[in-house]
C-alpha cells in the first residue's frame, strides 16, 4: 500500500468524491477516490489518500481490471488500514 503523506483530512459528509482509474508505469493500476462530483477533464489531482496522479480518459478495461486503492477506501470509510 502506498503510504499517506498528506496532512490527515476529514471528510465532511457534504464532500462527494468519484472514483478514477489510474495506470501505472510498471503496469496495471489502480481507481483512486478523488474529491469532487466526477471527472471533468482535469489533467492531474490529489486522490484520497494523498496520491498525486495524472487524470486521463480510461478505457473500459481499467474499470474492471484495476482495484480499489484500499488507503482511499479506508479514508472514505473513516477506517484504518
Amino acid at each position: 500500500m502506498n503510504e499517506i503523506q498528506s496532512e490527515p483530512r476529514e471528510v465532511g459528509t457534504w464532500e462527494r468524491h468519484f472514483w478514477f482509474p489510474i495506470p501505472s508505469t510498471a503496469g496495471g493500476g489502480v481507481r483512486h477516490a478523488f474529491a469532487g462530483r466526477r471527472w471533468e477533464g482535469e489533467v492531474a489531482g490529489t486522490s484520497a489518500c494523498g496520491s498525486e496522479a495524472a487524470l486521463a480518459q480510461p478505457t473500459e478495461v481499467d474499470w474492471i481490471c484495476f482495484p480499489t486503492c484500499a488507503d482511499c477506501y479506508s479514508f472514505l470509510t473513516g477506517r484504518t488500514t
